[in-house]
């Protein structure tokens, strides 16, 4: 049974403990000074100091290009949510489309749509019932040509989905593809080039709550901005400031990320955390699909498949089979397990959902897997 606590939120999600016990230790003098980390002025030099380490380790780990700035912006990712279209789309008269898989993306559309009196909004494989259990081939997607861009989540928490190789041949050329990666961006390799906007909110995979890392590609970034653009969502206003801090950042969670990017480098960084990624959700999927039906997952194609979240219910997870998801959220509980019960997915009863994000150790899966299978045994 594992020693600490079996977090398996979706955020504030698990932390490496290397990590939290060496911030506990120099929080207070993390630069080897009598100032806390807490306290230090973000406009000394060092904070600074502290900001371009967290910005290098981030640009090392995910390779991003110089042609591209990195940010730590207040909030999570609800609030790049307005800043992409506010920023890409300006004044008036442009198009932006939406692709849709899931709640999130779908929480990405509603806020675009707060701009659609001056802007057209589209979206592109809407699933009628919400559930987005799987998404057409990618020459299906219809993205129109004169979209200025085109936004798209790359996992989804709620229902267990996650493109593992995503179809950017379906999106029109000169369209510019932006993406929410907040529940696994660091999870593996991918190709920042592709990309002109590409966002995650640090509480999953970098740090904890308060930061969303950044990464926008400089020509995208200009004054040319919706004329009732909130200053905190005004990307140029931050690029021009001095050491592109125009307004309190959240420290801790900055210096905290960058804590933990260093301790990704040192482990091998984005393929050492693909290969932990893919070990560690086989051995819950494939608990899942050798249980004779017992266990169901929502989304079955292995495309789609997250590595992030294994969301699943018991067999129909209606009347008695309902009873057992409850059963077992109760039982998971009761051992101290944080944050087992996800949505309902289509289901009178909540889903089960074990979230695995970078951190998460691999003997915390294999005590899951365990208890999943005697729970099997003990209600067949």
């Amino acid at each position: 049974m594992p020693k600490r606590i079996v977090n398996l939120s979706a955020g504030c999600a698990a932390l490496p403990i290397e990590v939290l016990e060496r911030a506990a230790k120099e929080m207070n003098s993390p630069l080897g000074k009598d100032i806390s980390i807490t306290e230090m002025g973000y406009r000394t030099k060092d904070f600074h100091t502290i900001m371009d380490k967290a910005e290098e380790d981030f640009r090392t780990l995910m390779g991003v290009p110089d042609n591209y700035d990195v940010h730590f912006f207040n909030g999570g990712a609800t609030l790049q949510f307005a800043a992409i279209p506010l920023n890409l789309l300006g004044k008036e008269g442009k198009k932006a489309t939406y692709l849709m898989n899931g709640h999130w993306s779908e929480k990405a559309h509603k806020e675009a749509m707060k701009y659609s009196d001056t802007h057209t909004i589209t979206q592109s494989c809407v699933d009628p019932s919400g559930l987005y259990f799987d998404l057409p081939k990618g020459s299906e997607w219809n993205i129109p040509q004169d979209s200025t861009y085109v936004h798209y989540t790359t996992a989804d928490t709620r229902q267990g989905f996650e493109f593992q190789d995503f179809e950017y041949d379906a999106v029109p050329e000169n369209v510019i593809l932006t993406c929410d990666a907040s529940a696994n961006l660091g999870s593996k390799p991918v190709d920042i080039s592709k990309y002109g906007v590409i966002y995650a909110a640090a509480h999953k995979n970098f740090s904890t709550s308060g930061v969303c890392y950044t990464v926008i590609r400089k020509d995208l970034i200009t004054e040319n901005v919706h004329p009732h653009a909130p200053t905190m969502a005004n990307w140029s206003v931050f690029q021009n400031a001095p050491n592109k801090i125009w307004n309190v950042p959240v420290i801790f969670s900055v210096w905290l990320g960058q804590l933990v990017c260093e301790h990704m480098l040192e482990r091998g960084g984005l393929p050492y955390y693909e290969d932990l990624a893919i070990r560690r959700s086989n051995l819950l999927y494939d608990c899942i699909d050798n249980s004779d039906g017992f266990f169901r997952c929502f989304v079955n194609d292995s495309r789609f498949r997250s590595r992030m979240q294994v969301v699943f219910t018991i067999r129909t997870g209606e009347g008695k089979d309902a009873e057992l998801v409850e059963k077992f959220i109760a039982e998971a509980e009761a051992l101290g397990w944080l944050d087992t019960r996800s949505h309902p997915l289509g289901t009178t009863s909540d889903a089960i959902r074990i979230t695995m994000y970078n951190p998460q150790p691999i003997e915390v899966v294999e005590y899951i897997r365990d208890f999943m299978h005697n729970f099997r045994k003990a209600n067949m």
